[in-house]
């Protein structure tokens, strides 16, 4: 039997065995004896309790903990509210009989209202900021969005403690990659998976990320809730939204931009200065060629659509900044060029791909 290997199960089926024990030797001290009656008794309230405690895999922890002090603080208030019913309300001669009437109405009725707003408004609630403040409460709290967990590169940042504080995934942005891994589209969907995957290996380089449960019903897009929760800890959004950045600069909010650090982190080029530059394909004026940076900046050749396959040296001209990162201007140098190739070109033969002198 497979349950008797899970301790849980074995833990309940004892429990109920026990209690129903129990309930018999209590019945058996009357005289006569209700040693049957309340076995089963005892055997019906262990069952309603089992069924209870299993309930509870389906409600948020958060929820029964909300419930409980729901129902703690109804009780306080029918505690106060009994003694202010009048005793003829119930038509019994006994007041006492009648205030324990009273007692019993009210303890149903404050405490099930009590039980039943703490679960409905649950999502206004949040133990994030305990958490939060118990964790690291004079560092910085940084609040990641959804394009940097999928790009990913702030996980290194995290892990070479380049980046440091009180990491921030708030749910509304769980959500999101939910719905972009489940989404129809396949490169949607497939970033948004590469996004849930990224998770995993952030908690690993970040151990005090938080998960912050509170959303804000009234705002529709998730810029804005970033934006209002930032401005609600005083923290930084991280991200690599630039259209996110701007907005968030509009709103005093701070904002670190992983696209704009590591733009700052390439290795500087200067008008005038001469590179080696494979030309990978055509540029999109007439007679155009483009290549490529070993960091991945894109390199405009004037002249060079007819040198594709072909490695060659290059003087840039002019240095353009874009929000999505830098891109180069150049034309080829007139010492990139030797007869051999003039002659291969006019006869529209293929470049071989030159070879980088080695420093």
């Amino acid at each position: 039997m497979f349950f008797l290997r899970n301790p849980i199960y074995v833990t309940r089926i004892f429990f109920v065995l026990i209690t129903t024990l129990i309930g018999y030797w209590v019945g058996r001290g009357h005289t006569p004896s209700l040693g049957p009656q309340y076995s089963a008794l005892s055997l019906a309230f262990a069952i309603l309790l089992v069924l209870v405690e299993v309930s509870t895999n389906i409600i948020s922890s958060k929820k029964i903990i909300l419930a409980s002090i729901g129902l703690t603080c109804g009780l306080i208030i029918a505690w106060f509210v009994y003694p202010t019913i009048p005793v003829a309300l119930f038509g019994d001669r006994d007041p006492s009989t009648a205030q324990l009437k009273a007692r019993i109405i009210c303890n149903l009725l404050f405490g099930y209202l009590g039980i039943i707003l703490a679960i409905k408004h649950a999502n206004r609630f949040s133990f994030s900021r305990l958490n939060f403040i118990m964790a690291s409460p004079n560092e910085q709290a940084r609040i990641l969005d959804t394009s940097v967990i999928v790009d990913g590169r702030i996980k290194d940042l995290m892990a070479g403690h380049f980046l440091q504080g009180n990491f921030i995934i708030p749910e509304f942005v769980l959500m999101e990659l939910q719905r972009v891994a489940d989404s129809a589209d396949a490169k949607k969907r497939s970033r948004g998976r590469r996004g849930l995957e990224m998770l995993d290996d952030i908690r690993e380089a970040a151990p005090r990320l938080i998960i912050w449960e509170k959303d804000y019903p009234d705002i529709k897009d998730v810029d804005h809730k970033l934006i209002a929760l930032a401005k609600e800890l005083g923290g930084e959004v991280v991200t690599n939204d630039y259209n996110l950045q701007k907005i968030a600069e509009l709103h005093t909010v701070r904002v670190l931009n992983i696209n704009e650090l590591a733009n700052m982190l390439k290795p500087s080029v200067f008008i005038g200065e001469t590179l080696p530059i494979f030309v990978s394909k055509e540029g999109k004026e007439q007679h155009q060629g483009v290549g490529y940076l070993e960091d991945g900046t894109m390199v405009v050749i004037e002249e060079g659509r007819q040198y594709i396959g072909s490695e060659l040296e290059v003087a840039v001209t002019s240095i353009l900044q874009t929000p999505a990162g830098r891109m180069i201007f150049a034309r080829i140098s007139d010492a990139s060029i030797t007869p051999m190739d003039l002659r291969a070109v006019r006869n529209g033969e293929p470049q071989p791909r030159r070879q980088r002198e080695k420093v």
